[in-house]
């Protein structure tokens, strides 16, 4: 997850250092709707998960003169079982529920004048979500154990477009306890 995050800020920092001045249009703009559905890789013992959420577009405001950055609100929601037959025919399993609302704030680079072999980047949109939420957790092993808690939950990723309305997704997030990926598509309606 970290290698990860790493390389996303690298490929972030290094359109800003090539960008000309030319402006930027945001790819996720004010009104637009969102929804999105993902499979991740849930991070307690191997489990794959599903995500799906959805966002709306508030505003935009500009950062200097030429760098628009949006805002909206939106809901996610992650969940995933693990089962194991364990030895002598032992059964366990895990489950989690995350979930959480949003303020969230995007990138969109659709209009940056790249230099040659950066342009796919003018399809990408970046964005960083915090909020409050929950997690719900539960495990057979020799007993029951179940635990629920409210928190802070944050979420980041960024949208690749191949059309004005479809983008595939890579998302990672935190719903406190439990941290995951995923990979997944978005649609504006």
């Amino acid at each position: 997850m970290k290698r990860f995050l790493a390389v996303l800020v690298i490929l972030f920092a290094a359109t800003f250092a090539f960008a000309q001045g030319k402006g930027f249009e945001p790819l996720m703009a004010p009104g637009d709707l969102a929804v999105s559905a993902g499979v991740g890789y849930g991070f307690f013992y191997g489990a794959v998960d599903v995500s799906g959420g959805v966002e709306l577009m508030l505003g935009k405001f500009m950062l200097g003169d030429t760098l628009p950055l949006t805002y909206g609100v939106a809901g996610k929601a992650s969940y995933y079982k693990y089962n194991y037959g364990g030895w002598g025919g032992g059964d366990y399993y895990y489950s989690f529920l995350g979930a959480g609302g949003f303020g969230t704030l995007h990138l969109g680079l659709k209009a940056a004048d790249l230099p040659d072999g950066l342009e796919f980047m003018n399809n990408t949109d970046w964005y960083i979500g915090v909020g409050a939420g929950f997690y719900s957790y539960h495990y057979s092993y020799y007993s029951d154990y179940n635990e629920f808690r409210v928190g802070l939950r944050t979420v980041g990723g960024v949208n690749y477009f191949l059309t004005p309305n479809f983008a595939i997704n890579v998302e990672g997030g935190y719903y406190g306890g439990w941290g995951g990926g995923l990979i997944g598509v978005t649609f504006k309606l």
